[in-house]
C-alpha cells in the first residue's frame, strides 16, 4: 500500500470506516486520489460525498449501518424491520427506510434502498434504537412494523402482513395493547382487529 492509500485509510479508520469528502480533503488528500481509491474498489460510494471503506468485514445488516450513517434521520421500516425481528421468512433484497413527509428523497448509490414518506405522526411513532457493532440504528419496534406492513399491504402483499402478525402472536413478549395503539396511529385498527380475531 502506498503512502497516499495509507493516508486515505487513516481518515476512514478515524471515522469508524466511513468518511465524507470534506473529511478527506481537509487532510490534504487530493480529490483525484479519492477517485482512484474508488475506481480501485478500495472505497464504496454510499451517496454523493459519503463513502465506506470496502475492506470492512461485512456483517449481517451491513446495509442498515451504511444507510443509518448516510441518512441519520431515517428509520429502518417495513420488510427490513420485519426481517430483522425474524417475523417473516421473506429475505428483502433492498433496505426499506422511512423518512418524514416533506423531506427530500435521498439519492443513494449503495446499498440498494427504497424510501417511504410517512406523515409526521406516523413517522415519529414507535422508533427504537439498536446497536450493530458500535453504530446506532433507528428502527421501528415490532408492533409499529406490523401496523406499517398492514398499511402498505397493497404494495407488500397482505400475506406478508398476515405472516408478520401471526409470527408476532407466537412471541412471549407480545403486547396486544401496544399493537392496537400503533394500529390507531396507522389508521388500520379495525382491519387489524379483524385479523386478530381470525388468528387468535
Amino acid at each position: 500500500m502506498n503512502k497516499k492509500d495509507e493516508k486515505i485509510f487513516k481518515v476512514f479508520r478515524t471515522h469508524e470506516d466511513f468518511a465524507r469528502t470534506k473529511d478527506i480533503l481537509v487532510t490534504k488528500i487530493h480529490s483525484r486520489d479519492l477517485k482512484r481509491a474508488k475506481d480501485k474498489g478500495q472505497i464504496i460510494q454510499v451517496k454523493r460525498g459519503f463513502y465506506r471503506l470496502a475492506e470492512v468485514p461485512l456483517i449481517s445488516n451491513q446495509g442498515f449501518i451504511d444507510l443509518a450513517r448516510a441518512i441519520p434521520e431515517g428509520v429502518i421500516c417495513l420488510l427490513s424491520a420485519l426481517s430483522f425481528y425474524e417475523l417473516t421468512t421473506f429475505t428483502p433484497s433492498v433496505v426499506s427506510m422511512a423518512i418524514c413527509r416533506g423531506s427530500r428523497r435521498p439519492k443513494i448509490d449503495y446499498p440498494p434502498a427504497e424510501f417511504y414518506h410517512f406523515s409526521k405522526k406516523q413517522f415519529e411513532a414507535g422508533i427504537s434504537e439498536i446497536k450493530i457493532k458500535s453504530h446506532k440504528i433507528r428502527i421501528y419496534n415490532p408492533e409499529k412494523t406490523i401496523c406499517d406492513c398492514f398499511r402498505y399491504r397493497n404494495k407488500l402483499g397482505l400475506d406478508i402482513a398476515k405472516e408478520g402478525l401471526s409470527e408476532y402472536l407466537k412471541r412471549k413478549d407480545r403486547n396486544l395493547e401496544r399493537l392496537l395503539e400503533y394500529a390507531e396511529i396507522c389508521r388500520i385498527k379495525s382491519l387489524l382487529q379483524t385479523w386478530l380475531n381470525a388468528i387468535i
